[in-house]
């Protein structure tokens, strides 16, 4: 059986569970070596195993994807190598293309949406939402709901209104959120009786390394005010990296705030007019995960990943070799 966690398999073996009923299991396929150059670059190929029967399985690895009559030709070459079921996978197809697909006979499966297998004498069909397309990164609220789950808060069976409280921020944002997660293929939205849960695939360091492209730096906009010894704000920036790392303090502290924060103020220092502080705006309220009054190391890491400073280079590499997976 194939170790993979793969998030697209993942979902791929959960819609069949959801589906059929039982599970099914993925291996490689010891012939792929054997196929053309042109299909390889193209597709990725398993063994799918359903019941007692084996099925070649080959998923697109392309965004916008060939169309059906591509599609056709690339299956009618498959059968040269293997002479048993073969089915097409891809997590998003039109409408349009669907229905040639089925026209066409080709077997497919589009997880969570759609399967056609005329070969075992299936056509399961469900009702297909608009198609939403992915955004580049994930909102704030999804973000918060990541990096939740990798400092081990517990979501498993938790409803939208029972994480909102847990992180401040309203029911429909994480709602929104369940359906991005979803969309991006980290997650999965069930149904607990009348509530919608959500089921993360990976964990730890898998879950970081997977989301690690759509997560964002929290920081919206930066200024400098004059220095305030007391006020009780987020260390954040690099005064927050230093205490991560081996990196030096810098000489001007940085602090971070919510966007959206009504309630705290910013006093200047009458006595120390010549010394200033950087306030960070965050998009999410840095408090969250923040311990002992210091912004938490993946929002950090996530705020200079794009730098191209060694020194922070460095020392982004040394705090998260230090994260507790």
């Amino acid at each position: 059986m194939l170790n993979n966690k793969d998030p697209d398999i993942l979902l791929l073996l959960s819609y069949i569970e959801k589906t059929f009923g039982f599970k099914g299991s993925i291996r490689h396929w010891e012939d792929e070596r054997k196929i053309p150059l042109l299909l390889k670059e193209q597709y990725s190929f398993y063994l799918l195993r359903l019941l007692d029967s084996d099925n070649l399985i080959f998923i697109e690895n392309r965004e916008n994807g060939n169309t059906p009559a591509v599609i056709s030709k690339h299956c009618k070459m498959l059968t040269n190598y293997w002479s048993k079921g073969i089915i097409y996978v891809k997590n998003t197809v039109s409408s349009t293309d669907r229905t040639r697909l089925i026209q066409a006979k080709i077997p497919f499966i589009i997880p969570d949406k759609q399967l056609y297998l005329p070969f075992m004498g299936m056509d399961f069909k469900e009702i297909f939402p608009p198609e939403k397309r992915k955004t580049g990164k994930l909102s704030p609220s999804a973000q918060l709901l990541v990096l939740g789950k990798l400092y081990k808060r517990d979501w498993t069976g938790k409803s939208p209104f029972e994480i909102s409280h847990n992180l401040h921020i309203s029911n429909m944002s994480v709602g929104r959120a369940f359906s991005e997660l979803e969309l991006h293929h980290i997650a999965s939205v069930h149904t607990l009786g009348k509530e919608k849960v959500l089921e993360f695939h990976l964990s730890g360091f898998d879950l970081w390394n997977t989301a690690l492209p759509i997560l964002r730096s929290p920081v919206t906009s930066t200024k400098t005010f004059p220095f305030q010894e007391s006020n009780n704000l987020v260390l954040a920036g690099e005064s927050a990296l230093s205490k991560y790392s081996m990196l030096n303090e810098p000489h001007m502290t940085t602090f971070a705030i919510f966007n959206r924060s009504k309630d705290i103020l910013i006093h200047p220092n009458i006595d120390n007019p010549n010394e200033d502080m950087i306030i960070q705006k965050w998009a999410y309220d840095p408090r969250t995960f923040s311990k002992n009054g210091v912004a938490d190391p993946l929002s950090i890491y996530l705020e200079f990943k794009e730098s191209e400073d060694e020194r922070l280079e460095q020392a982004l590499e040394g705090l998260i070799k230090d994260i507790r997976w």
